[in-house]
This record gives C-alpha cells, sequence and structure tokens, in this order.
C-alpha cells in the first residue's frame, strides 16, 4: 500500500458528509472528530487508526459523516481502490463480519 503523508491542523475537515470516498486514512498524529449530520460528535480517534472507509465495507460510495480534526497531526492518505480491492478478495465469512461492524458504526450516526 502507497501513500502520501499529510499534515492537518485543527478545524480542517479531512472529508464531508456525502463526499465522494476517494481516499482512505490512517491516523499518525493528532486527533480526530467524527460528526452527523446534525453537527453532533459521534466519535473521535487517536493515532494509528485506519478512518474513512467504513461506508466502502457496506458498497456505498459517499460519507455519512463529517472527519475534523482536533489537535495538530499527519493522516497517511490512500486510494480507496486499495480497500476495494481487498475486499472483493476476502471470503463471504468476512465479508458478513466486516459488514456487520460496519452496521453497528453506522448505526450510532
Amino acid at each position: 500500500m502507497s501513500g502520501s503523508i499529510e499534515p492537518i491542523v485543527p478545524g480542517q475537515v479531512i472529508f464531508d458528509i456525502g463526499q465522494q470516498i476517494d481516499k482512505c486514512f490512517i491516523l499518525q498524529k493528532g486527533s480526530v472528530h467524527f460528526f452527523n449530520s446534525k453537527e453532533e460528535k459521534i466519535s473521535g480517534i487517536a493515532p494509528n487508526t485506519m478512518f474513512g472507509f467504513t461506508e466502502l465495507v457496506k458498497g456505498k460510495t459517499t460519507h455519512s459523516t463529517k472527519a475534523v480534526c482536533i489537535t495538530p497531526g499527519t493522516v497517511v492518505s490512500f486510494s480507496s481502490d486499495v480497500i476495494k480491492k481487498k475486499l472483493a478478495a476476502y471470503g463471504e465469512d468476512n465479508k458478513l463480519l466486516l459488514e456487520s461492524l460496519a452496521d453497528q458504526l453506522l448505526n450510532k450516526i
């Protein structure tokens, strides 16, 4: 997997609701919070966490949350095609498990 290291700054919107999922991310430094359409915080992540791909697991093409940088840091961004190819290679049991986990996350929105 090849990616680009990108700096992030407080207040920066990494992706927004309805935006096409063209990249996924790994948070290296800093913190990121996720918001629903009512601008309510629904979760947050710390470094060494991958994000921006949950909807892909469910076969969706757009984000249903907004990701905002809270503290300065860096992310590794990479094409969502990497995740799509990995998902295509998974067996049916693994796909069902991932879909179940994605459902639980998306139902919090």
